[in-house]
């Protein structure tokens, strides 16, 4: 096995680790019994509700991506860009792989003509994207967290997964004042390369403001859909509760420590929601339905991605090399 297939393959093997550690521990704090009860009432049209909302929300997530795939002067055609998107959510949440749905997004594009770059920083850079338009909504959830909650500890913890959020954004975006002589590394060419990009979103109105505004209105979809779980389960959660907790639980599984997020998910809505009274083994059925959900909905791109003639899948680091 090469060096870089032996590096994959023990980091898919740590995530599975980490995320079937996380689990365990989430499920050692829960009554089974209990859990089964509360997905039992979850009721059959709330299912179709919530995978009716998270469709939308992953359809202006395709829309989102080829706005910015704008920027690099090649745009695919809307249908092919959303069949592409919903392509990689398959790998990225029903197929756990050493190859994840942004490597299968990149490698589609790249097949079907876009320059290695342009396919590349073009995922990336619509990762970066989602990821400051879910740091607005726990940006602005801050002041109704703080009425809500009133554990220190806890507000700290919010407070710093904030924090940690801008940082990220705004070390990203002075990633492309570095001096020139340090772009002998390929890694700090790639980063500046996408921190140009991102200024150059953020600065022309007519891209960011619906890039900014798609992801937003996703995000408050995704957050819809998991309160109408919460309310078929019976927590004691309002909409508002929903939307200044839930955007930091997303956040925290956007860590890539675990597959699709799953363990990450569920601990930090446990103790997320915990913190406003809600039962461990309510929350939990909650998330882990949340999480069948999205599994559900990226299916559909499991037989898109079937149906396509070219079944190889590779990732960003191989393809740059074929590239290269």
């Amino acid at each position: 096995m090469k060096k870089t297939s032996l590096k994959k393959y023990l980091l898919f093997v740590s995530k599975a680790a980490v995320t079937g550690l996380l689990i365990w521990l989430v499920f050692t704090k829960v009554n089974f019994v209990e859990l089964q009860q509360h997905f039992n009432s979850i009721k059959g049209i709330t299912i179709v509700y919530v995978l009716a909302l998270l469709c939308v929300q992953s359809l202006l997530a395709g829309i989102r991506w080829r706005i910015v795939m704008a920027l690099f002067d090649r745009v695919l055609s809307l249908a092919l860009t959303v069949r592409i998107y919903f392509e990689g959510m398959f790998f990225n949440q029903a197929l756990p792989s050493t190859v994840g749905g942004d490597g299968i997004r990149i490698y589609r594009v790249f097949k079907l003509g876009l320059p290695f770059g342009a396919a590349f920083n073009g995922v990336l850079l619509d990762r970066v994207a989602g990821f400051i338009s879910l740091i607005i909504l726990v940006a602005l959830a801050q002041p109704i967290l703080f009425q809500k909650i009133q554990e220190q500890q806890a507000l700290m913890a919010f407070w710093l997964i904030t924090a940690f959020g801008l940082f990220a954004i705004i070390t990203l975006l002075a990633m492309g004042s570095l001096p020139s002589k340090l772009g002998r590394w390929r890694a700090i060419r790639g980063l500046v390369q996408l921190s140009l990009g991102a200024r150059q979103l953020l600065k022309t109105p007519s891209r960011s403001l619906p890039v900014l505004g798609y992801s937003l209105f996703g995000h408050l979809l995704m957050v819809s859909a998991a309160f109408l779980i919460a309310v078929d389960i019976g927590i004691n959660v309002s909409i508002i509760d929903c939307i200044i907790i839930l955007p930091s639980v997303m956040l925290v599984a956007t860590i890539p420590i675990s597959i699709g997020g799953w363990g990450l998910r569920e601990g930090a809505m446990v103790t997320a929601f915990g913190l406003l009274g809600a039962p461990a083994a309510e929350v939990a059925a909650l998330s882990v339905a949340f999480g069948f959900c999205f599994i559900g909905i990226s299916l559909p791109g499991g037989i898109l991605w079937f149906l396509n003639t070219d079944h190889h899948i590779s990732d960003a680091a191989n393809l740059q090399r074929r590239n290269s």
